[in-house]
């Protein structure tokens, strides 16, 4: 019979989708894998995935290995998990996927004084598109952002921060659109739109007495990257909706404007998802509960400060 570790290996495989792939996401060496798999098919007298240069699949019987494997790697954190409550230590792998921007401007800061903290603790984080999967069995812990409730699933969904938004406009555009003092003014100019709102040209705006406008933008400019969101808008293709902790430099510096100051899109909430039916350890319980916080004291004073911008120099 194959060990545990060798069909948990198969399942990072699998999963990866490459030999290669799984190499990048366990650390193992690919010669290696290859040897643990091939060990393991000898042990099992059955042919687990099939291997070429341009082609690597599981056979039917490595799928039905595969899905009971993964049981028995479920089974194996759920026991790290108890090991790690008596001890109180944290230790072994946590495996992390968050869209790649958000990435960038708010959670590798925090991922890697978290890596310094817990030494034992060997951290992955794995950058996304943004987009929600609601199959994350190949990792601990997903972080997602969404403006409305995420769609029911198995997974645990814990609200960890919102993250406050502004509506932005280069001044040139501003220039081009003249004074304004209601969101009304802006309706049918130029905007830069978000690929995940599924190209919507109609936005909604919170003023700052819970009044609510939504005002029709023509689309110039859409994108699935908040990068590339922010380039467009700073070049002055249109209107954008960005997160207060990306554009915040470019509005202090007068590379962004706030067109109707006291108006602003929806804040964006950031969840934490794990599957309901894998026990966090003791890691994944401190990357929560320190995130959390992280965040929370992250956003507020950038809130606090971008409210005291004039909305044109």
């Amino acid at each position: 019979m194959g060990t545990v570790d060798d069909l948990t290996l198969l399942v990072e495989i699998i999963e990866a989708g490459s030999l290669s792939a799984a190499s990048r996401k366990t650390g193992i060496p690919k010669s290696r894998l290859s040897r643990r798999i091939s060990d393991l098919e000898s042990q099992l007298g059955v042919h687990l995935v099939h291997r070429g240069p341009r082609n690597f699949s599981p056979t039917e019987i490595g799928i039905s290995i595969y899905e009971r494997s993964q049981k028995i790697r479920e089974e194996l954190v759920a026991i790290r998990a108890l090991a790690e409550d008596t001890t109180n230590h944290p230790s072994g792998m946590l495996r992390i996927s968050c869209p790649a921007v958000l990435s960038e401007i708010l959670v590798t800061d925090f991922a890697i004084r978290f890596a310094e903290t817990y030494p034992d603790v060997r951290l992955i984080l794995d950058n996304t598109m943004g987009t929600f999967d609601p199959k994350i069995d190949h990792y601990d812990l997903a972080i997602h952002p969404a403006r409305e409730d995420l769609a029911d699933s198995e997974l645990i969904c814990q609200k960890l921060t919102k993250i406050p938004y502004a509506l932005v406009a280069a001044p040139g555009l501003m220039e081009r659109i003249g004074p304004c003092t209601n969101p009304a003014d802006l309706e049918g100019h130029p905007g830069v739109g978000w690929g995940a709102d599924s190209l919507m040209s109609r936005w909604r705006l919170l003023g700052v007495c819970d009044e609510t406008m939504e005002i029709n933008v023509r689309l110039k400019f859409s994108a699935n990257n908040l990068n590339i969101i922010r380039q467009a808008a700073t070049r002055g293709l249109g209107l954008a909706r960005l997160p207060i902790p990306m554009c915040e430099a470019d509005l202090f510096n007068g590379r962004l404007v706030l067109p109707v100051p006291n108006w602003c899109p929806p804040p964006v909430t950031f969840y934490a998802l794990y599957p309901s039916r894998r026990s966090l350890t003791v890691a994944g319980r401190l990357f929560l509960s320190g995130l959390a916080k992280f965040l929370q004291d992250r956003l507020r004073p950038s809130d606090d400060r971008l409210q005291s911008r004039p909305a044109l120099p």
